[in-house]
């Protein structure tokens, strides 16, 4: 009689040829939370988060109107998951070159970043070592 075919192995599954080791970082990702402000002239504001060579985060895109009070339009607060220990450069840009006028930059470690002049600053730091957190609950 025919051989009972074997019963499949449930571990042959992660057998599958095995995936090259992802390059550093070694540390698990870990959630940051930034914030920013918009200063007098949000508009003019932008900014690019680069980590590893490669833009993570950028800021959203501001189409109200400046001089406005709270600017409800200007997103305050990103999400961005990064590897603890991973450098990163803060490209901040002003379009009308004249600073970035009260606005500022906080996250990772960092305080209240600005362009105190002029249409471009660059802040380079290495992404600190946090508690681990959860993104937040997604809102309802």
């Amino acid at each position: 009689s025919p051989e009972p075919s074997p019963e499949p192995c449930p571990d042959c599954q992660e057998q599958s040829p095995a995936r090259p080791p992802p390059s550093p970082p070694s540390h698990p990702l870990a959630y940051y939370t930034i914030t920013t402000t918009p200063g007098s002239y949000p508009s003019e504001v932008s900014w690019d988060l680069w980590c590893g060579g490669t833009v993570v985060l950028s800021s959203a895109p501001y189409t109200g109107s400046d001089e406005c009070g709270l600017c409800p339009d200007f997103q305050t607060e990103y999400g961005v998951s990064l590897s603890p220990g991973v450098e990163c450069e803060l490209v901040m840009k002003d379009s009308y070159g004249d600073g970035w006028e009260g606005a500022s930059w906080s996250g990772l470690g960092q305080e209240g970043l600005t362009v105190a002049s002029g249409s471009e600053e660059k802040k380079s730091f290495v992404v600190p070592f946090a508690p681990p957190s959860l993104p937040p609950p997604p809102l309802p």
